[in-house]
């Protein structure tokens, strides 16, 4: 049920830089056209969908589900897994700020894994609601707010033990501060329980109420079996307003899909909406996928089924076709090279049958 879209390869700067992250928006391609103004080219699809929604859908019957594929580009150093232009594919579900909502997003992103057959993965669920309502009733400083969120977005028990010490707490909020670093794992409802135990105030406990709700749908999507929550994923706190969540493989040291709730980026362009979504790099799945196989990483396509010399007869040619119909990968000479050489290509691209048309039918050739 989700309706393809496909937003503008380049907006307005300003546009495309609401609600980014400072990072994110260091890293946007920007330039001039012809009248002056500061065009970006999309650093990411869900910002142009979200100015889309609120300035020409903002009429349409609620909620509104939208899926996306296509190239974005950031100025980054290139490596294997973040180059500077890279496909991203990801979904949105628009007007609805249920936990059914969260769950079906989140499953979908699993299915599409799935489907990709990538082996190894976790899905690692926070709920930014959580640490939000800690720091609502830890009423910090600005300073001890930054030195709070590096601790726990680095996972740095040095760099919270340093901030116990300098920050004074009462003890109810120093121990759930102590316990924050343990609230994770794949014991979904434990852990909600452990953490509800720590609860600050109503947010807090009505954060963990919706991550509860969510679970539960996923239990019955039949997926939680490569779910892990950690309520110390607080990446991107002032963009996320709910449920964040990020695809992770092992060995790869970035995500290959990450999303989440944010209800807040509609109402910058016009009336707000909820929202939530998922972006997934297909670059960094296809590298995973290979990485697990043990796949050669090179650009090539595999190999076909089989390589046909038909000598441009139309029977052969109907033949042909009649396989790939079927679902074979049928390769055509068309080079119009010997057989010797034919047979040597074959070999050297790992072809395992040639067939020769014979007049009435074909005959496998020796490779």
């Amino acid at each position: 049920g989700y309706g393809d879209v496909i937003p503008p390869t380049f907006e307005f700067a300003d546009s495309l830089s609401a609600q980014a992250s400072a990072a994110l928006r260091g890293e946007m391609y920007r330039f001039l056209d012809r009248d002056g103004s500061t065009l970006a080219l999309r650093p990411e699809f869900t910002t142009p969908l979200a100015r889309l929604v609120a300035t020409r859908l903002h009429d349409w019957p609620m909620p509104q589900r939208f899926c996306y594929a296509g190239s974005v580009f950031r100025y980054v150093s290139p490596q294997a897994g973040r180059q500077r232009e890279f496909l991203q594919a990801g979904v949105e579900l628009i007007g609805a700020s249920t936990p059914e909502a969260d769950a079906e997003v989140l499953a979908v992103t699993i299915a599409a894994l799935r489907a990709a057959e990538l082996a190894d993965f976790r899905v690692v669920v926070g709920q930014i609601g959580y640490f939000r309502g800690l720091l609502a009733d830890l009423k910090l400083t600005d300073d001890q707010e930054d030195a709070l969120r590096e601790a726990i977005d680095r996972k740095s028990e040095p760099a919270l033990a340093s901030f116990l010490r300098d920050v004074p707490l009462r003890t109810q909020q120093r121990r759930t501060v102590e316990e924050l670093p343990n609230l994770n794992g794949n014991r979904l409802d434990q852990i909600i329980d452990q953490a509800d135990r720590y609860c600050l105030n109503y947010e807090m406990h009505a954060a963990l109420e919706n991550l509860r709700a969510v679970c539960h749908m996923l239990a019955a999507y039949d997926v939680t079996d490569v779910v892990d929550l950690d309520l110390t994923e607080i990446r991107n706190l002032g963009y996320y307003t709910g449920v964040t969540f990020e695809a992770l493989a092992p060995g790869m040291g970035f995500g290959i899909a990450s999303g989440g709730r944010y209800d807040d980026l509609i109402g910058h362009f016009g009336k707000a909406q909820p929202a939530v979504g998922v972006a997934m790099g297909v670059d960094r799945l296809l590298l995973a996928r290979q990485r697990q196989r043990g796949d050669d990483t090179s650009p090539h396509p595999p190999p076909p089924d089989c390589l046909v010399i038909t000598g441009g007869d139309a029977a052969a040619l109907a033949q042909v076709q009649q396989w790939r119909e079927g679902g074979q990968r049928v390769q055509v000479e068309v080079s119009g090279r010997t057989l010797e050489d034919v047979l040597a290509y074959a070999r050297k691209v790992g072809i395992a049958k040639v067939l020769r048309w014979a007049g009435a039918s074909f005959e496998e050739m020796e490779a």
